[in-house]
């Protein structure tokens, strides 16, 4: 294929059977679940048969007080490690080699520790370490 700039994802020879496999593994997902859905429904497992079905919207026991939410999606972000999970002994370690015993899945040497590149500091009144 011709390599075009305005598009990113194009390929550059064949895919091979366990590229096709990853890159459409959600697909055959969600193929299995149908089929899954379909046999519990002609069985009449997911029967509305208690009046209203399983993932029908129920009455919430307080009434809502929000009227607006504001959803951000911050593709490229700082994780959720690197703002609100503290550790104070991996900055501690920061650099030092890993001291425990070597994980099974790794085949080559193991790297240093790596601690948060932000600073953390206490917030609000519970004193939670946020960076």
């Amino acid at each position: 294929m011709a390599n075009n700039s305005q598009c990113h994802n194009f390929l550059t020879q064949p895919l091979s059977r366990r590229a096709m496999l990853q890159q459409s593994s959600v697909g055959f997902g969600s193929l299995a679940l149908a089929g899954l859905l379909q046999e519990q429904i002609k069985n009449g497992v997911l029967a509305a048969d208690a009046g209203q079905a399983a993932a029908a919207p129920k009455s919430a026991r307080f009434p809502a007080r929000a009227k607006r939410i504001i959803f951000m999606f911050m593709h490229g972000g700082p994780s959720q490690v690197d703002t609100f999970d503290y550790k104070p002994l991996l900055q501690k370690h920061d650099g030092k080699p890993y001291p425990g015993k070597k994980p099974r899945i790794v085949s080559g040497a193991t790297g240093n520790l790596l601690g948060s590149p932000w600073k953390f500091r206490q917030y609000g009144e519970s004193g939670l370490h946020v960076s």
